[in-house]
């Protein structure tokens, strides 16, 4: 049964008291007054309230009653009922005459803000049951995979459905619940019925998009798609990661922890964030991959870039380096990007060649010296 709380009894009496210009209380299935527009009796019993719950019925209060005297004022108090159960108490206050015209639909205005508050919670609880099967079916182990199908065949998600994985990351650092809450709801404006999202913690969101033949059915249309609707987010440095699309939760799976590499990958290596997807981390997610499953070979590998470092000048180095292979070795167009004389890259490389031992001039080198980068920064 829904109990009626003083949240709930608040929001009535300020609901009602906008319209009528008289006291209204609202009771609970004691008596006691949870709310009212003289607070100062909150709190204390309601002798008309209890009569009515008492009664089950309408208890009108005249001035003329003597029996009435120090116990209420004048006016009426009506049940009210929740699904035929009555749960509190609405009390108008003045002389009944004069408001039992418009009783009635006080009363029912009650019970309709009861009514909502049910539907409310029943939506919310089921979307929570939603969010955490889905959870399980993506993060599940297979011991409870018959238990966690059979819920989802319960709340009408098709297990064997082709999705997408979509991870949303945020920064850190955004924190305040109004820039959360503008967030979740930009999150919102990614996702149609046939979609589903959970919101994983606090900073991470995941969808699985519906695959949608033939608008919405490749990697690439779904990443055209996000890199449009990145550009309206309400906070910069958001990280997009795409699984590809799969076919039934084990593919969902799959599906889900490559987004989990691609986010984790593109974080690392692009704090700024956007839109990513392994064809275009291409080499970054063999990186990642291989430190993972041979950190001490990786770290050896790394080993070399990381004696940049050692410099003074490691962090200027560095820079160099990324916006050199960015902009395909062109001496010109690095130094423009770099606000430097070609003189003073070409000093800058060299000095890259004596720390390393990599000439970053020789496609070889810069190979090995790019994937020690990568290594480097993946395992810091």
């Amino acid at each position: 049964m829904l109990m009626l709380t003083e949240q709930l009894a608040s929001e009535i009496v300020k609901r009602t008291m906008s319209i009528l210009d008289l006291n209204v209380n609202v009771m609970d299935r004691t008596g006691t007054i949870l709310a009212s527009g003289d607070p100062n009796r909150i709190g204390q019993l309601h002798h008309g309230a209890s009569k009515a719950i008492e009664h089950k019925m309408t208890v009108e209060i005249h001035s003329y009653e003597e029996n009435w005297r120090g116990k209420a004022k004048p006016g009426i108090n009506l049940p009210i009922r929740f699904h035929d159960d009555i749960v509190g108490v609405i009390g108008i206050t003045g002389e009944p005459e004069k408001i039992r015209g418009f009783s009635k639909l006080v009363q029912m205005g009650a019970e309709l803000t009861l009514e909502q508050a049910f539907l409310t919670r029943e939506i919310d609880r089921n979307a929570r049951m939603r969010d955490d099967v889905i959870s399980h079916l993506l993060l599940g182990s297979d011991k409870e995979q018959a238990y966690i199908l059979d819920r989802a065949r319960s709340l009408k998600i098709n297990a064997d459905e082709t999705f997408a994985v979509i991870l949303l990351s945020v920064p850190y650092h955004t924190s305040n619940l109004q820039s959360v809450k503008q967030i979740e709801n930009w999150a919102n404006t990614l996702v149609t019925a046939e979609d589903e999202i959970v919101r994983l913690y606090t900073n991470q969101f995941v969808i699985l998009k519906k695959q949608q033949k033939p608008y919405l059915d490749t990697d690439d249309k779904i990443k055209n798609l996000l890199e449009n609707k990145l550009s309206f987010a309400p906070i910069s440095n958001i990280t997009v990661a795409l699984g590809p699309f799969s076919s039934g939760f084990l593919g969902w799976r799959q599906s889900f922890q490559t987004a989990q590499i691609v986010k984790d990958t593109a974080k690392t290596l692009y704090p700024e964030g956007g839109v990513w997807n392994q064809d275009t981390l291409g080499i970054s997610i063999l990186c990642y991959r291989f430190l993972h499953a041979a950190k001490e070979e990786a770290d050896e590998i790394s080993a070399t870039y990381k004696k940049l470092f050692t410099s003074n000048d490691g962090k200027t180095l560095d820079e160099t380096f990324t916006i050199y292979v960015k902009a395909n070795g062109e001496m010109t167009k690095t130094a423009d990007k770099l606000f430097i004389h070609r003189n003073t890259l070409a000093y800058r490389l060299d000095k890259i060649y004596e720390i390393t031992g990599k000439n970053p001039k020789n496609l070889q080198d810069l190979i090995e010296l790019k994937i020690g980068e990568i290594l480097f920064k993946l395992s810091k």
